[in-house]
């Protein structure tokens, strides 16, 4: 079974400078957990204990305060906070179980990775689901972090270990690679992380799941730090299309909550808008969007379901008879 970690709460707080309010993660929180998201990713980008620091960026919240306002609005999902060996302590760790949390993502440099483990022995002592997310993951050779990830694996204590494309720079076969020549040296789960610089978030997180990896991380609108993540919309829409989706929200539930919720928070564009994902979901050619938009507005319908509709039964060459024909069926569903 694959699983989304849901992540436009943690690593999408680089983009507005670690500013989310309560109020607004309340809502965020709760729309994914109506999303359908079990896994959900909350707290300052660096994770537990960054929130004061004023070198790492004071977030407008505290620990608590993010997590307790999630656990709360999203009681059926299960809240978990990233963690930094140095930034956090077994103190933050003990205030964020005490305030709900069900998983604790531990994140160290590749090369560094035994910084991980007394904390990961703590979690797992506490009763978390824990993963660690190996950051930078493409510094070494697929072979080196095979070995790695079975070492990690031999604790014992940790249910995921993260490849991580921290500058998004890796393509998909070697991706595909990491996670292919190291499934069969561990016996946990295998997740990625990945970032979108060089725009193959996405085709990654894809060939992660191709290869065996059954967790990845996504934000909605791509919302997260640098060129953003993996686009929470776009994946689950083709794990749909797959038939292998945790999800089985629609699609036009997840474009009016981007818009809603995460898109009035971007100050400068990120990820692909609705129209841009919906006209390939539909797989429809623009040169006809004029007349949607007229058709759309004459019949007082909504253009995107008339769009998917009318591409469903002729997407080379759609005429304005059929799109007349489709709308007028909207109205009467209406």
């Amino acid at each position: 079974m694959i699983n989304i970690i849901e992540n436009t709460l943690r690593d999408g707080s680089y983009v507005i400078d670690f500013q989310f309010d309560k109020d607004q993660t309340s809502i965020i929180a709760k729309g994914l957990n109506q999303l359908g998201f079990t896994f959900i990713e909350v707290g300052h980008g660096l994770g537990l204990g960054a929130w004061n620091n004023e070198q790492l960026g004071k977030a407008k919240e505290t620990d608590l305060i993010y997590i307790k306002s999630s656990v709360e609005a999203a009681p059926e999902a299960k809240i978990g906070v990233f963690f930094i060996p140095g930034i956090g302590t077994e103190e933050d760790i003990d205030l964020a179980v005490d305030a709900g949390i069900k998983f604790l993502r531990i994140g160290t440099n590749v090369d560094t990775f035994k910084k991980a483990k007394p904390f990961a022995e703590y979690a797992k002592k506490k009763g978390l689901f824990v993963t660690v997310n190996l950051m930078k993951s493409y510094g070494v050779k697929f072979y080196e972090f095979a070995k790695i990830a079975r070492f990690i694996d031999e604790w014992g204590v940790v249910d995921v270990t993260y490849l991580v494309d921290s500058a998004g720079c890796m393509l998909p076969d070697e991706v595909f690679e990491y996670i292919d020549q190291t499934k069969e040296y561990v016996s946990n789960h295998l997740g990625f992380h990945g970032h979108n610089n060089l725009s193959m978030a996405i085709a990654n997180s894809l060939k992660a799941i191709q290869a065996g990896a059954t967790f990845i991380d996504t934000s909605v609108r791509g919302m997260g730090r640098s060129a953003g993540n993996a686009q929470t919309e776009i994946l689950v829409y083709f794990l749909q299309k797959l038939g292998i989706s945790p999800i089985d929200t629609e699609i036009y539930k997840f474009y009016d909550f981007a818009n809603k919720q995460i898109v009035p928070l971007l100050s400068s564009p990120q990820g692909l808008t609705d129209e841009e994902i919906h006209i390939g979901v539909s797989r429809f050619h623009t040169s006809y969007m004029p007349l949607a938009t007229k058709i759309a507005n004459l019949f007082g319908v909504d253009k995107k379901e008339l769009i998917k509709l009318v591409s469903d039964i002729n997407c080379i060459n759609p005429h304005e008879a059929l799109f007349e024909e489709i709308a007028m069926g909207l109205q009467k569903d209406e």
